[in-house]
C-alpha cells in the first residue's frame, strides 16, 4: 500500500501531486509483470453510480486524480548495496508500459532507483524532470501489505455494492 508520494526540488520544496495521504497499490508477480495505481484520496464522486453516465468534468476531474499504468518489469541489484541480514537491498527497477491511463507512456520504459528493506519499498526518479515549473524528482514509499490473510473488515475497508 502506499504510505507517500511526493515531488522534491534541489531548493528542498516539496509538492504532493495526488494530495498529502494519496492512496495506492503496487503488484510485483514473480512472472515479471506489474501494475500500479495511485489515487488523490479526496477525489470526489460522480453524480451517478452507473460507469456509463458522466459528465465531461467529472471525467477530466477523475483523471487528473489518478494514475494507473501496467506491464512488464525488471531489476537490476547493486551487490554492495545489499545486506541480506537486513533483508535490505538497492538497485534499479525498470518498468515497460503495456497499459497506461495516460497514452504517451504505452510503449514506453520508466526507469526507478529502488530501495527494498523489510516490507518498505522506496522508488525514485533517477533524475529530475519538469513539474509546476521546477525540476523535481519523484519519491514512493510503498508497504508490503498481506491482504490475502484479512478480511475487509479486518482491514478496516467498507465496500458498497453496486449493480455495474
Amino acid at each position: 500500500m502506499l504510505e507517500s508520494y511526493l515531488k522534491r526540488a534541489e531548493d528542498g520544496s516539496v509538492a504532493f501531486p495526488m494530495g498529502e495521504q494519496p492512496q495506492g497499490m503496487i503488484m510485483y508477480t514473480p512472472e515479471g509483470y506489474m501494475s500500479v495505481q495511485i489515487m488523490d484520496s479526496e477525489r470526489p464522486f460522480f453524480a451517478s453510480d452507473n460507469l456509463h453516465e458522466k459528465t465531461a468534468a467529472e471525467l477530466s476531474l477523475a483523471a487528473a486524480s489518478y494514475f494507473a499504468y501496467s506491464g512488464l518489469y525488471e531489476v537490476e541489484i547493486e551487490p554492495a548495496a545489499n545486506d541480506l541480514a537486513e533483508h535490505s537491498f538497492s538497485g534499479l527497477i525498470t518498468h515497460h508500459m503495456q497499459t497506461s491511463l495516460f497514452p504517451n507512456w504505452v510503449g514506453c520504459s520508466l526507469l526507478r532507483r529502488l530501495h527494498l528493506q523489510g516490507d518498505r519499498l522506496e522508488l525514485s526518479t533517477c533524475q529530475a524532470s519538469p513539474y509546476r515549473g521546477k525540476q523535481m524528482t519523484t519519491h514512493l514509499v510503498w508497504r508490503k501489505r498481506f491482504a490475502v490473510k484479512q478480511s475487509a473488515e479486518a482491514a478496516d475497508q467498507q465496500f458498497r455494492l453496486i449493480a455495474a
